[in-house]
Formats: C-alpha cells, sequence, structure tokens
C-alpha cells in the first residue's frame, strides 16, 4: 500500500480526515481520523535498490467505543491484507474514544 492508498482507504469511509493534525474546523466533529508518519525507514530492495517505507499512526476518536466507522476502516484494511493492532482508549477530559494503530506504507511513485 502506498501513502495514497492508504489515505484514499481513510477517505473512503465518509468519516472526516486530516493529515498531520485536526483542522480548527474539525476539532469538534465525531468520528473524525487524523493520521500522521512518524517512522522513516531506508530498506534495500532487489537491486541494490533502497525504498522508502513510512509508518503512519492512525488516530480515530469517537463518542462511542467500537464505532462502525472503525469496524468499517478495519474491514478495509482486511481487504488489503493489512491487519494492524488497534489499541482504544478514553480520553476523560474530552469525553471520547481514541482508538489507534501503525499502518506501514511505501513512499508513492
Amino acid at each position: 500500500m502506498t501513502k495514497s492508498e492508504l489515505s484514499e482507504l481513510l477517505h473512503s469511509t465518509g468519516v472526516v480526515v486530516n493529515e498531520g493534525i485536526a483542522s480548527q474546523e474539525n476539532i469538534n466533529v465525531y468520528p473524525r481520523i487524523v493520521y500522521w508518519d512518524y517512522i522513516w525507514e531506508d530498506r534495500l530492495a532487489s537491486g541494490e535498490v533502497y525504498e522508502d517505507w513510512i509508518t503512519y499512526q492512525v488516530s480515530f476518536y469517537s463518542k462511542t467505543p467500537k464505532h462502525p466507522k472503525l469496524i468499517e476502516l478495519r474491514n478495509k484494511l482486511r481487504d488489503w491484507n493489512v491487519h494492524p493492532i488497534i489499541y482504544h482508549e478514553f480520553v476523560e477530559e474530552d469525553k471520547v474514544w481514541h482508538s489507534y494503530f501503525a499502518v506501514e506504507v511505501t513512499e508513492d511513485e
């Protein structure tokens, strides 16, 4: 999966999506997805050429645990044969559920 394919997959849920940080107009929209890269890795591919692998954190915020759109997202990832471990926490001060996971992608061509 490339970064563009990941972005397209996230947007295909119909949930508000922001890369990096939530925009001002989306900060109180639920559910919402925010994703960002936090690991860049060079991997040696065939022919002594390096590929850029990038790990993104995908955060899903909702007012209810295991929101149906989160389940939909998990199912879409399964269609790509991507099976991340999804962590959950309740953010007391905001009264929201934060579900998050890591996804490795390759750099867009």
